[in-house]
């Protein structure tokens, strides 16, 4: 960053995502100034623990801080008031994962965006794992050849959010499940790997088996993308087998095999005489390379590791699709969304 006062952060949100990020911003070149919560609790503990005002709603805040940057880690629901009242004050936005619960607040949201006069971002936390970083170095030195497929798995064991009790299984609220909830990272990462091609026609499959409130508890879903590229995705809050954050990559010359939160890199080699290797790797704190991303950028570019609005009200089209090809039981062209 360049020489300058550090920047001034509140943070909208104050469960576990709205800690973590405090916790990151104190450990980079940034102040946290300030927190709002409509919860009293959260208020009065995270005022305890990080020794800044707190406020009942954004509103107040923003009225009443000093504040150079907003991360915003509500419901997705209340994305679109909380962004839109920063941006419009010409605050910079962290907005957590999805943009938004449906399309057209999305929309919205990506208006505000462009018409403001401050950076906003999404929290595309997977790009940030060094994995990843490797294999977008591998990728940009042609040795895995043209990419063809990615097959992404994020799959828990069995952890649905407050074994549903909690506004990550209200409809209303977070504006579908699973796929809402992990699928974003992992539709966001295949298309990441993949330099975000047309996605053209999504297939997907939802399922409620566990009693989430009529939201869905697993999804799966084939998107198929510009020049013959295809992506496979796997989501599940009680999947039935072990826990995964999988990443397969298949080019021509050679494919990648990875978890984003594991060491070992599985490189597979296509080409004649080719060798087969296992790379290791630091996998890294990725909110703290996604934080440090962000605050970077208010002082200059982004780099292209930013999860940008554009690329998030990509793939909230893709996640409607996967609702609505579920419930059609066809597949969904997503110039439908456009």
């Amino acid at each position: 960053m360049t020489a300058g006062p550090p920047p001034r952060v509140a943070i909208v949100g104050l469960g576990t995502i709205g800690r973590i990020h405090a916790d990151r911003i104190r450990q980079l070149d940034a102040t946290l100034v300030a927190g709002a919560d409509v919860s009293a609790d959260a208020r009065e503990s995270f005022a305890a623990e990080y020794g800044v005002s707190t406020y009942a709603d954004h509103e107040s805040l923003l009225e009443d801080a000093a504040v150079d940057a907003v991360f915003v880690c509500v419901p997705n629901s209340v994305h679109e008031r909380v962004a839109t009242a920063a941006l419009e004050r010409g605050c910079a936005v962290l907005l957590e994962k999805p943009l938004a619960h449906s399309i057209e607040s999305a929309e919205r949201i990506a208006a505000a965006a462009d018409e403001a006069d401050a950076f906003c971002a999404v929290g595309f936390t997977m790009r940030f794992s060094n994995l990843t970083r490797r294999v977008v170095a591998l990728r940009e030195a042609g040795r895995l050849g043209s990419i063809t497929h990615v097959d992404v798995d994020y799959l828990r064991r069995d952890a649905l959010p407050g074994e549903g009790r909690s506004w990550f299984t209200d409809p209303e609220l977070a504006g579908g499940g699973v796929a809402m909830d992990l699928g974003v990272h992992v539709i966001d990462l295949a298309l990441y790997l993949l330099e975000y091609p047309t996605v053209l026609e999504v297939t997907g499959v939802t399922r409620s088996e566990f009693g989430t409130d009529g939201v869905e508890d697993s999804a799966l879903a084939l998107l198929r993308c510009a020049n013959g590229r295809t992506i496979a995705v796997q989501t599940s809050w009680r999947a039935t087998r072990s826990p995964s954050q999988q990443c397969v990559v298949r080019g021509t010359d050679a494919g990648v095999e990875f978890d984003v939160t594991e060491p070992d890199l599985e490189v597979f080699d296509a080409r004649p005489n080719g060798t087969d290797e296992t790379i290791s790797v630091d996998v890294g704190d990725m909110h703290l390379a996604e934080d440090r991303a962000f605050l970077e950028a208010l002082d200059g570019e982004p780099t292209a590791l930013t999860g940008t609005v554009d690329d998030a009200l990509t793939v909230q089209r893709v996640l409607r699709a996967i609702y609505d090809s579920s419930e059609r039981d066809e597949a969904v062209r997503l110039d439908e969304y456009r």
